[in-house]
């Protein structure tokens, strides 16, 4: 006589657990060369039992450390129709994503050299009633090469720079042409510098990989900035200098 009754539980507990489960996946190249266009795959799926209806999905994309004002960092070529653009972040409706099926939304940038790591962080909501929603926010950090630069025994350089706190790329300083300024210096033969005009300045320089630069300025034979940077193309390194002593950092431009 007690058996209707526990097929009448059994039903209800099993609808009770049956929800939707989105799944998000942030993805890009294994390596993509500073400045070239890569695309970065952001995916949703619905591992539930339910359907999820107004699924939205929201990409940050890599943002400058400038202040006020706030860009993306690098260069957007694309994305996917339907995606909106506000700020740093696209926003993506992808309507109902029935149970056991996926939506992928692409973005095509090209990034810069950064000090700091270049992330992407991808986050789906719905509303329906997921049953588990730790796995709705995946994240990407970008693998950039870099461009190998010989540099010649003895080359005369123009280092663009601009300076402030908390900065990691000489792209922020493009977003501020105003802010950039610049100074030639001498790469000599053995790794020495000389800086024209300011006999009390020199420093030394080294390539510790065919891809990188690293050179200290030095004031009567004291170190005040360090570089460290990386080949970008048209004999160019990008790079931060830091100052001993000090909150401030310059973003650099070295070109021959």
């Amino acid at each position: 006589m007690f058996k209707p009754a526990l097929i009448v539980l059994a039903l209800s507990s099993g609808t009770a657990f049956a929800a939707a489960d989105l799944e998000t996946t942030a993805d890009g190249p294994a390596s993509t060369l500073v400045g070239a266009v890569g695309q970065y795959t952001f995916t949703v799926e619905n591992i539930g039992n339910r359907n999820a209806d107004n699924v939205t999905l929201t990409i940050d994309l890599p943002a400058t450390h400038t202040s006020p004002q706030v860009y993306i960092m690098g260069d957007l070529a694309g994305y996917s129709g339907g995606c909106s653009l506000a700020g740093q972040q696209l926003t993506c409706p992808l309507g109902r994503l029935r149970r056991g099926t996926s939506a992928a939304v692409t973005v095509d940038i090209a990034l810069p050299c950064s000090a700091a790591s270049l992330d992407f962080i991808a986050t789906a909501d719905t509303t329906s009633n997921e049953s588990n929603t730790a796995n709705n926010v995946d994240a990407h950090t970008a693998n950039l090469t870099y461009v190998a630069t010989a540099i010649p025994a003895t080359v005369l350089v123009t280092n663009r720079h601009c300076t402030g706190t908390g900065l990691t790329a000489f792209f922020e300083c493009t977003k501020f042409p105003t802010s950039i300024t610049a100074h030639d210096a001498e790469l000599q033969a053995g790794g020495t510098i000389a800086i024209p005009g300011y006999p009390t300045y020199g420093g030394t320089w080294a390539q510790p990989t065919a891809d990188a630069l690293v050179f200290t300025y030095t004031e009567s034979g004291v170190p005040v900035a360090s570089f460290t940077g990386r080949g970008v193309g048209n004999d160019c390194f990008e790079g931060l200098t830091t100052f001993p002593n000090s909150g401030y950092v310059a973003p650099y431009e070295v070109c021959f």
